[in-house]
């Protein structure tokens, strides 16, 4: 059942994985009411007990209907839409974190660095101003459920401190304060530039590449990759730093085979960094900054 699948989904994520959840909760709800969920005969003549049949009925006619039975048909429907309404939320939930958590991060990490408050602040209104009109909720970058938040007092190693304690009704309303407590925090999700998975930035330095291994690199991450490729990008795209990269490599060469002394190869790239900013500054042309860099 669909409702089953899901629940497989939802018990394989945190914080639910941890806890455990209820299953089979529609067949059980079914079966509390006034529907009969009777064995199937099928064409292989064996017997298929009760909780192998999808299919519910009853033989109640709304002559039947009393008070009792119309009090019991409204407290089902309550409860059928609770329950229905649970899942619908974690769905909606879902959607939100792929479809506006996503494009939300993209837009923070556009920049190379950490942003600052007034910084975010400023991307995030943007951000909101884009959502106006959007009719569904699971479209808008807002919590879902209801949220409370106490102080309570704990003792953590003989120290009595006071901590916040928050209580969620929904696993929407848990990221929604997670995300922006880490965007306080410089704790930041982002997508790694190469592996393409999600990663933790921790408020340390700065990188668009995680630490996870590469496949049949052994011993590098996707952030020793990354940075590498990043770098080469860079070069290719730049003439000056091309030229400036080659003509570096070829004098370093020079000072390996001793061709050059330490001090000679210092003097040159000291000289090489001050063409190479002139080049830039536009005060020299590249043609006269090839010729030159490369004496």
């Amino acid at each position: 059942m669909f409702f089953n699948r899901l629940d497989r989904i939802i018990e394989s994520l945190p914080p639910y994985s941890a806890k455990g959840i209820k299953h089979n909760r529609l067949f059980e709800l079914l079966n509390e009411g006034f529907f009969d969920n009777e064995p199937n005969i099928v064409d292989d003549g064996c017997y298929h007990r009760p909780d192998h049949n999808d299919h519910f009925h009853t033989d109640l006619t709304f002559s039947d209907l009393d008070s009792d039975l119309g009090e019991a048909a409204v407290e089902f429907n309550r409860r059928m839409k609770a329950m229905i309404a649970e899942y619908r939320v974690f769905i909606e939930d879902c959607i939100r974190v792929r479809e506006v958590y996503a494009d939300f991060l993209e837009n923070i990490h556009a920049g190379r660095e950490y942003l600052n408050a007034r910084e975010t602040a400023d991307i995030y209104r943007y951000f909101l101003s884009k959502q106006d009109g959007r009719i569904n909720t699971y479209a808008r970058l807002e919590p879902s459920g209801t949220m409370s938040e106490t102080f309570v007092p704990l003792n953590l190693d003989g120290d009595l401190v006071m901590y916040e304690k928050y209580r969620f009704s929904t696993v929407g309303g848990f990221l929604y304060i997670d995300l922006f407590k880490g965007l306080q925090n410089h704790y930041l999700p982002r997508k790694c530039g190469l592996c393409g998975l999600y990663y933790l930035l921790e408020a340390t330095a700065y990188s668009p590449f995680c630490t996870r291994p590469v496949k049949g690199r052994r011993g590098k991450t996707c952030r020793d990759l990354g940075h590498r490729k990043t770098y080469t990008d860079k070069v290719n795209s730049d003439p000056i730093l091309l030229t400036y990269t080659k003509a570096y490599k070829q004098h370093y060469a020079r000072y390996l085979k001793k061709k050059m002394t330490q001090a000679e190869f210092r003097e040159w790239a000291d000289f090489a960094l001050e063409l190479r900013q002139r080049a830039y500054d536009k005060e020299l042309s590249f043609e006269e900054y090839e010729t030159e860099i490369r004496k």
